[in-house]
């Protein structure tokens, strides 16, 4: 179908097309609500207005309505964002948003509908998995099949919940088709017997229904390895979240949140004295030993005492044996004198500082700077992710605080249940 789109010079647009003329009268947000509030904040008394008869509303930018106490909004186009957050709204079904528009609804009856669809569907998706058994211990369970049914042993043997019994369905199939039976006898109120049966049946009923079995737990997905579930229970989704998982896959999930930690708080800011633990001092010392060498032997007279000079290995072999021999008795005045004035051109040989005890100095300084590694990386400017081993680190962290602590943003705990040999670790993340 051709349509043509006409842009006036007040902004209006006018629709054409074989089936209908609609015109777009454009308002800015507040003359929106202003004119809400006219009509008792019914979007769809506004056409009744003669402005609004016949044509169609228009917002171009965000319509924040969060608070206000909107029924409905009525047709309209809105080219934004839409909050309509605590609003009496239960539809947007006449509602056109576009342009990527996004849709704030918390707290408003079509919030509360949307969710009590998702919880039925949620249900439902369970039912089905009991009729076919899909979850039952003695079948060939896959790991979300394992988990729920350690988290379910892990509820009960806690005594959060009650398990179902054999027998309950029917049960309460039963006190259901009682509980009709009598209310389809006219006056059944005013006999005193039966409702008290009728109160005691609705006790029996909901006593049963606070129960669980593995298929009460739902599937979420992923948290990090680990696999997350909540409890649908009393026509409700519980806010509690219980990530599971075995060893493996809660090992790697600590290691994940404990390196995020690492990188959300930045290793600069965290306990210095542990960061200092992962630095590999000797590889500290291999990064600064060039310039460290380089230093001593450009300074080696102002470092250096007078008695650490020496003269070289072979002057000095040679100094000891002149005095040797100037030392005998028989030495005759000529050598005597030439030996005298070797010795005399050797003493004023250049002396040096030994290998051993430069490489002495450049070691003593090397651990004078690994002293406070840290320090010594921040007084040069010096990142400290390039000298620690962040992987290493993050184990450290969950050896030393456990998997609780690193894993459950809740109560920092963490709970062990074994299912079918396999042990099994249960953190509670929502509550």
């Amino acid at each position: 179908m051709n349509k043509t789109i006409i842009i006036t010079e007040h902004q209006s647009l006018s629709l054409i097309n074989e089936e209908e003329n609609v015109e777009y009268i454009e308002l800015t947000p507040s003359d929106y609500i202003r004119y809400l509030k006219m009509v008792s904040y019914d979007g769809r008394l506004l056409y009744n207005i003669p402005k609004f008869r016949g044509k169609k509303i228009i917002i171009h930018q965000k319509l924040d309505l969060s608070g206000l106490p909107v029924k409905d909004l009525g047709p309209i186009v809105i080219n934004g964002g839409l909050d309509i957050s605590n609003t009496k709204i239960s539809s947007l079904d006449n509602v056109d948003i576009r342009s990527r528009g996004w849709i704030a609804d918390w707290g408003t009856p079509m919030r509360k509908i949307k969710e009590r669809r998702e919880f039925l569907e949620k249900v439902a998706k369970q039912e089905s998995k009991r009729e076919d058994g899909e979850w039952d211990e003695n079948s060939e369970l896959d790991m979300i099949g394992l988990c729920a049914n350690a988290l379910f042993k892990y509820l009960i043997e806690y005594e959060q919940f009650e398990a179902k019994e054999p027998g309950d369905d029917e049960k309460l199939k039963q006190y259901r088709d009682r509980i009709e039976e009598i209310e389809s006898i006219e006056g059944y109120n005013e006999n005193d017997e039966l409702v008290s049966e009728v109160e005691t049946l609705t006790e029996e009923i909901e006593e049963i229904e606070k129960r669980i079995d593995v298929y009460n737990l739902n599937y979420i997905g992923r948290h990090y390895n680990l696999l997350e579930f909540s409890v649908l229970h009393e026509d409700n989704e519980s806010r509690e979240r219980y990530a599971v998982g075995d060893y493996d896959d809660t090992n790697r999930t600590a290691l994940e949140r404990a390196e995020d930690y690492i990188d959300e708080v930045g290793i600069e800011d965290m306990n210095q004295s542990f960061v200092e633990g992962y630095i590999d001092e000797e590889e500290f010392k291999d990064y600064f030993r060039d310039g460290e060498e380089e230093y001593v032997r450009d300074n080696i007279e102002y470092i250096f005492d007078e008695d650490d000079f020496e003269y070289s290995e072979e002057v000095q072999d040679r100094i000891n044996e002149i005095e040797a021999r100037l030392e005998d008795s028989e030495i005759d005045s000529d050598e005597e004198d030439e030996l005298r004035e070797e010795l005399d051109e050797l003493k004023d040989s250049e002396k040096t500082v030994s290998e051993d005890l430069i490489e002495g100095k450049v070691e003593e300084m090397l651990r004078d700077k690994a002293s406070d590694m840290v320090s010594t990386l921040k007084d040069y400017g010096l990142s400290l992710d390039e000298f620690v081993d962040k992987r290493e680190m993050a184990q450290g962290m969950v050896d030393a605080d456990g998997f609780g602590h690193t894993i459950s943003s809740y109560d920092g705990n963490e709970y062990e249940v074994e299912f079918q040999g396999e042990t099994y670790y249960i953190f509670q993340t929502e509550g």
